[in-house]
């Protein structure tokens, strides 16, 4: 049985630390799903550039 969720509700889950930093959790799973942490600095700020064909 599977339970529904509602936003606003709190639980508990089960989190697996993968990768660490620094100290810092980097790379974690959590229901079969792997979450990765991403700092405002990591990706720059300027849309992808598109290649013209001529």
């Amino acid at each position: 049985m599977t339970r529904t969720f509602e936003k606003g509700d709190k639980y508990r889950p089960v989190v697996t630390v993968t990768k660490v930093k620094k100290d810092v959790p980097t790379v974690v799973e959590m229901s079969g799903r792997r979450y990765i942490l991403e700092h405002k600095d990591q990706r720059s700020k300027k849309p992808m550039e598109v290649a013209e064909w001529t």
